[in-house]
């Protein structure tokens, strides 16, 4: 393992690297190669450090979502537009009234995604992100999320095929926060984290919370409603509802693709 994370860390692009070893489910080490920063400085990485998990954040949201809806509280054919109006009033998402959170889950709505700058030309994820994927100080509202996808074209019609947008989970993540009443941070350690035992893993609703402590810093945002941070020791804690930052990717690395923005309120206290 070590030899394979050191190998990694050699090559174009990566700063450095943190791995864990396991055997039926159970830890038996951790290791980490590489520097801290550009150039082999800020020093070693330290085995433990928290790193932040991305898109499988969308797997955590789409887990409370089919929560919510065995609770009975949420349909998986209700539509977006009956769940967030605000989306259909001010037209953030075309064909809102048409859209149910089925589709969202399974990236079948057609909603282009918002993370490239200049998306590919059917409205599905382009490569280059549309911001400065080194700024973590930034906060993202997600209705600007959305609004950023609003002009791209759709990736067809919906529930017709399948296109990743990252669009649907912010979405999914505002809808959780609708039908609870609580921000998605607090929805997500009162549903998994804690009950998992997860105790080092928590989700940042605005920076500086995704900078705290020892932490293996990504390039690029991720795309879902929300970033998840493993290998930490905060909690998720309340916030408001409407509110958290688009996640990163897992390995520290200095370029890749993962998820994303534009449009930005700098050191925003909205989300």
């Amino acid at each position: 393992m070590q030899k394979a994370m050191e190998d990694l860390a050699k090559a174009h692009g990566v700063v450095g690297s943190v791995g864990g070893a396991y055997v039926d489910g159970k830890p038996i080490g951790v290791g980490s190669a590489g520097s801290r920063l550009l150039g082999g400085k800020g020093g070693k990485i330290p085995a433990n450090s928290r790193f932040r998990i991305g898109s499988q954040t969308k797997e955590m949201v789409a887990t409370v979502v089919l929560q919510l809806v065995g609770e009975g509280r949420l349909g998986v054919d209700d539509k977006l537009a009956d769940l967030l109006p605000e989306v259909a009033e001010n037209d953030l998402v075309e064909r809102a009234g048409e859209i149910t959170v089925r589709q969202m889950i399974r990236h079948t709505s057609g909603i282009p995604d918002w993370y490239a700058g200049k998306p590919n030309p059917d409205g599905s994820e382009g490569e280059d992100p549309s911001f400065d994927v080194f700024d973590f100080t930034t906060h993202y509202r997600p209705l600007d999320l959305v609004k950023w996808s609003r002009a791209r074209p759709r990736t067809g019609e919906p529930g017709e095929k399948w296109s990743y947008s990252n669009t649907n989970y912010t979405l999914l993540g505002m809808v959780v926060e609708r039908v609870t009443g609580h921000d998605l941070a607090a929805e997500l350690h009162g549903r998994l984290f804690g009950p998992l035992g997860m105790t080092k893993t928590y989700l940042p609703l605005k920076p500086p919370e995704a900078s705290r402590g020892r932490t293996a810093t990504a390039t690029t945002p991720t795309p879902t409603a929300g970033r998840a941070t493993s290998t930490g020791s905060t909690p998720a804690s309340p916030g408001r509802p409407g509110e958290w930052c688009p996640p990163r990717t897992t390995s520290a690395r200095t370029s890749g693709r993962s998820p994303r923005a534009s449009c930005c309120r700098r050191n925003s206290s909205e989300s």
